[in-house]
């Protein structure tokens, strides 16, 4: 028998741009609307890498950071003659 032949029992396939395409029983191709459908459910991705959040509450290194309250009286402190 030859490959190219067909028998009643073969797998039906069509021909398609991408080449011979394998059409299995009862299973269905994909639809566009299928597809857009898990396109529109899929999270959200930023386009362009995130800047960190790093002001207000969320801001780590002001935290560190002395207060200004602490550091006038230093600079007090450090103006001072030594006598008073």
């Amino acid at each position: 028998m030859s490959a190219n032949r067909e028998t009643p029992h073969s797998p039906k396939a069509e021909e398609t741009a991408a080449g011979r395409q394998t059409l299995i029983a009862c299973v269905r191709a994909i639809s566009l609307r299928e597809r857009l459908a898990v396109e529109a459910a899929r999270p959200l991705a930023p386009r362009a890498p995130q800047k960190r959040c790093d002001h207000g509450l969320f801001d780590l290194e002001a935290r560190r950071q002395t207060d200004l309250i602490d550091e006038l009286r230093r600079l007090n402190r450090q103006s001072k003659p030594e006598g008073e």
